[in-house]
Formats: C-alpha cells, sequence, structure tokens
C-alpha cells in the first residue's frame, strides 16, 4: 500500500480534485443527503455561537447539491496540536485555489468525531515546550472515565480550567525569568517581557471561557474552542458538525454495508493482510469479522459487534467495553435491513466512515492526519473494490520552526552547556557528557566493590570494618561533588530535552502566546501558496524574532 497522500503544493492537489469532481462526482445530485446535514452544522453554530454570516453563507451553499465538497475530521483532542487546526486551514486555502478554476460553490467540513473513547492520550492532554520539566514538556491534564464516548463525558470542573490558566501564566513568568538569567550569563543582548505572552495568552482564554460557558459536555468544549478560533479568530467560512448528530443520515451507506457485508468482509480481511505485509497498524485485527458501526450502550459506552450470518439474516453480537452487557441484534433479514430501528445508536468504525461519508455527500478532498494514514489506506481499497469512489486524501504535516520563549530557553541552555548554538552537535555533545558520567560511575563503582570484599573479610575487626567503609563512603561522596556528578547528569537530561523541545509539535496554545492566532494563520496561508507549500517545514515569525535576531537565524539553519 503504497503512501499516495503526498501532494507537491497546493495547484497540484487543487487539479487532482477537480479533476475527480469531473469524472467521478459532476453528474451526480447530493443536495438530498447534504440539506439534512446543514441543519446538523447549523446547530452545532447556534449552540458554539459561531454562527457567523460566512458560516450562514456557506450554509446554504452546503444545500447545493453540485458543490465541491472538501472534508476533514478530528476527535475534539484538549487544546489541540497544530496538526489537527492545520488541517482547516489546508482546506480553507484549497478551496480558494479551487475557485479560481471552477465556476462553482466549495464548502469546507470538519466533523467532530465526538463519539470517540476517553482512552486517546492527546484527548485528555495537551503538551507545551518546557527544557526544564520532565520529558522537555509542560503538560496539561484532566482525569476522564475509562472507555466512555466523549460526547457522554462531563467537561472539566470549573477548578481545572483554573489552575490550567495559572500553570500557564506560571510558565510565562518563568520562561521569561529563566531567558533573562541565561541572557546575563552568557553576554548576550536582548529584550524580553513576559506581558505581551500574558496578554496573548489573555486573549486565548477568552476563547476558552466562551467555549466553557456553551459547552455540555468534554467533546463540546473541544470542538467550540476548534470552532471559535477557525470560525471567529481567522474568519473561515468552516462547517462544523458533530458526528453523534450527522451521522443518522447516513441510512442508506450504513444499509448498503450491511446488503453488501460479505463482499465488505471479504475486501476488509485483504487490506488487513495487506497492512501487516507492508507497513504494519491500521484496523482491529478481526475487522473483516465486525459489524461496519458502532452499537451505542445507555452506560455511555460502546459494544464491538461480531457478525453472524445464517442464511438470509445478518445478526451482531457483542458486549459493551465498558459494562460488558450482553448485545444481539437483529440486522437484515432477507434483503430488508433493520438500520432504520437503530441508526441513533450507532456510529461508523475508524475503516467504514470516511466510506458512508464520501459515498453520501460527494466530497471532492479529504485532509487526513499521520495517525489516519493506514486507516484511510485500507478505507480506500475496500471502497474502491466495492464501487465507492475515494476522492484525492492529503496529509500536510510539516515542522513549524519558531522561536518562542521555550525554544528561546532551551537554545540558551544548550550553548551554555556546550558553548555552541550548533544544534546539529548535540548526539557528539550527549556522548562526551556519558563518557564523562561513566568515569566518575566507574570510579565509584570500584570503591563500592571494595566495601563489599571488606564486609566479606574474616580477617579484619568489626570496628576496622566499619572506619574503613566510612571512609570508601566519604571518598565516594567526595567524587560525586567533587566530579560535579549531579550536576553533569542534569545537564544530560536538559540536552536530551533540548531535542524534545525543538522537535515538539505542541499544543495550540504555545502558538497563540508566542505568536497569535490571527498571525498564525495569515503566516500558515502564505505558506500554503508557496511553490511546495505542502512538502516544506515552516519557518514563522514570532515577537522574539526582532529581539534576538542572530538566534533566529541559526535556529532556521538547523
Amino acid at each position: 500500500m503504497k503512501n499516495d497522500f503526498t501532494y507537491k503544493d497546493l495547484k497540484e492537489l487543487a487539479d487532482v480534485c477537480i479533476r475527480f469532481y469531473n469524472t467521478s462526482l459532476r453528474k451526480e445530485d447530493y443536495s438530498k443527503k447534504r440539506r439534512m446535514l446543514a441543519g446538523w452544522v447549523e446547530k452545532f453554530h447556534r449552540e458554539s455561537r459561531t454562527l457567523t454570516p460566512k458560516v450562514k453563507e456557506a450554509i446554504e451553499k452546503l444545500e447545493d447539491g453540485h458543490a465541491v465538497l472538501l472534508m476533514t475530521a478530528h476527535q475534539p483532542n484538549l487544546f489541540a496540536y497544530s496538526g489537527v487546526i492545520r488541517k482547516a486551514t489546508l482546506n480553507q486555502a484549497l478551496s480558494e485555489k479551487i475557485k479560481e478554476k471552477l465556476n462553482l460553490p466549495v464548502i469546507s467540513l470538519f466533523g467532530i468525531a465526538d463519539q470517540d473513547f476517553t482512552d486517546d492520550r492527546w484527548v485528555k492532554s495537551t503538551l507545551i515546550p518546557d527544557v526544564e520539566r520532565r520529558n522537555g514538556t509542560l503538560e496539561l491534564r484532566v482525569k476522564l472515565p475509562e472507555k466512555t464516548m466523549l460526547n457522554k463525558t462531563p467537561k472539566p470542573t470549573r477548578e481545572t480550567l483554573e489552575r490550567w490558566r495559572k500553570t500557564l501564566e506560571a510558565w510565562i513568568r518563568q520562561k521569561t525569568q529563566s531567558i533573562k538569567k541565561l541572557c546575563k550569563e552568557l553576554k548576550i543582548e536582548g529584550e524580553i517581557q513576559w506581558r505581551p505572552l500574558n496578554d496573548n495568552l489573555e486573549t486565548f482564554w477568552r476563547t476558552v471561557e466562551e467555549a466553557y460557558k456553551r459547552a455540555e459536555n468534554y467533546a463540546d468544549f473541544n470542538a467550540y474552542i476548534l470552532s471559535k478560533i477557525v470560525n471567529e479568530s481567522w474568519e473561515y467560512d468552516t462547517l462544523f458538525c458533530r458526528f453523534s448528530e450527522c451521522q443518522r443520515i447516513f441510512k442508506e451507506e450504513f444499509e448498503f454495508l450491511l446488503k453488501n457485508f460479505e463482499a465488505y468482509s471479504k475486501k476488509v480481511r485483504e487490506a488487513i493482510v495487506m497492512k501487516k505485509e507492508a507497513e504494519g497498524g491500521g484496523v482491529y485485527e478481526r475487522e473483516y469479522q465486525t459489524i461496519p458501526f458502532w452499537y451505542h450502550c445507555d452506560c455511555g459506552s460502546k459494544a464491538r459487534l461480531l457478525a453472524e450470518r445464517r442464511r438470509d439474516a445478518l445478526t451482531g453480537h457483542g458486549r459493551c467495553v465498558k459494562c460488558e452487557k450482553e448485545y444481539r441484534i437483529d440486522l437484515m433479514s432477507g434483503n430488508e435491513t433493520k438500520i432504520s430501528e437503530i441508526i441513533d445508536k450507532v456510529s461508523a468504525r475508524s475503516i467504514t466512515m470516511p466510506m458512508i461519508f464520501f459515498k453520501g455527500l460527494g466530497v471532492s478532498c479529504y485532509v487526513g492526519g499521520v495517525g489516519g494514514i493506514i486507516y484511510l489506506k485500507q478505507a480506500k481499497y475496500v471502497a474502491e473494490k466495492m464501487g465507492i469512489s475515494f476522492p484525492p486524501v492529503v496529509v500536510w504535516r510539516p515542522h513549524d520552526i519558531y522561536l518562542g520563549i521555550a525554544q528561546l530557553e532551551a537554545i540558551l541552555t544548550y550553548k551554555k552547556l556546550t558553548g555552541t548554538y550548533n544544534l546539529t552537535k548535540n548526539s557528539e555533545a550527549k556522548t562526551e557528557l556519558a563518557r564523562r558520567i561513566t568515569n566518575i560511575k566507574d570510579e565509584i563503582e570500584k570503591l563500592e566493590m571494595q566495601k563489599e570484599k571488606l564486609k566479606n573479610d574474616i580477617k579484619t575487626s568489626k570496628e576496622k570494618k566499619i572506619k574503613k567503609i566510612k571512609e570508601l563512603t566519604d571518598k565516594q561522596r567526595e567524587i560525586r561533588w567533587r566530579r560535579k556528578l549531579p550536576t553533569l547528569a542534569r545537564n544530560m537530561i536538559l540536552l536530551e530535552n533540548v531535542e524534545r523541545v525543538m522537535n515538539l509539535h505542541p499544543s495550540i496554545i504555545d502558538y497563540a502566546v508566542n505568536i497569535g492566532l490571527k498571525d498564525l494563520n495569515k503566516q500558515w496561508i502564505k505558506h500554503l501558496n508557496r511553490v511546495e507549500g505542502l512538502t516544506k517545514d515552516l519557518n514563522l515569525v514570532t515577537f522574539l524574532d526582532k529581539s534576538f535576531p542572530s538566534i533566529k537565524e541559526r535556529v532556521i539553519k538547523r
């Protein structure tokens, strides 16, 4: 399964999408399903208070059965990292490029996978760079019930929200103070103030507070933040919808999979075998024996249903992954399915989600994520074998290179420890430091062996043993402090953390504080419109660049 989800730039991607639309979708009319979807989209935006004039206009365009529809989707992660939010940016830029070439309306849809489980790490935590902390990151976390759907989970407590805000304010103060201290030690000129950074945090936090006020559950809290960034801060006309609501419009698409379950099962099995041989990962190993949707339990969790075929009947049986309640559901008898009776209690599985949306809505492009590449390849294989048109898929995950407060602190820390700004020398620096640490530990270990030998020496009196062991222990202690073993060990951790800080794909909070959301959007869009904009890393501008121009230049050249 070759990775065919990469494109050089917007022009190449737009051409491929237009070609797919003209050959596979132009003659079809998707207005019925899209009108049904429009109702759920409007409901989301009314409840999140992001029903802007541009969104209203886009909802009207959505009802056009021949409009070009671009789609992406993601779980409502906690303060999502850039890879989640840049999906909307790519769709926005692609939309403009397609409009230049086609005399048709173009709509961008963002599906919120609010029926996913709470178990995924990024649903309940977010990372912010910090060289001084364990693993080089400050982690904001929330405790969530296990094996529960996100839309059945309460939003964070007010106390948790306040704790996060105070933690971030303290992080800004600590990083700016650390930078000032490092600049003084290294005799580096550069002005840094915490106030502008704190102002940026306050601006972002107002969005958080507004989302919190509107949200009824954990999924909505995170989804509303995402929508407010995209629809209000960036003024996009992107349409959001909850999977828990809009998936019920796909009765015919679910029905198609049930009626053709034998063919579906066969192709899923083939996709699993191909995946194992090529890459590993992907869908559940018994996916081919599984009904193509989850069944929702009253406890707020879901049941995976295994398929059972008897003559002309199809039954799903399984237990809830949380409360273990047993389910046995008749899904089809003869050529008639019973999906209408349970449509509001099911949700598509990872491999079938794209199939039902693409078949039902006529999607011309799907923006995926790195974590979903294998699932999407498998879905594409199965869909095309079953006659379902599968649109171009693109994954855009560059590395954003920028000088934020945590990145600047990491670089100055590196300079202090190694005497250079050249981050490519980090491996050499760690090797040399490890050698020094090993030599010291070897000396201490030799003394430890002497102590053990002394303990087993029957010729030496107890009093002499105690005295000599104490002398050896004192010598070990003296070596540790004279040779600065604790400091060297700490320095090794810092060097490893420098690498983590500079390579991290951080929470959107880090961008909001160091760049500001509006400027971030402008820079992402500008980059996308360059030649090879989908393949190159980004060099972003922060307000620190002017204060530390020489360091910024070194960061870009790393």
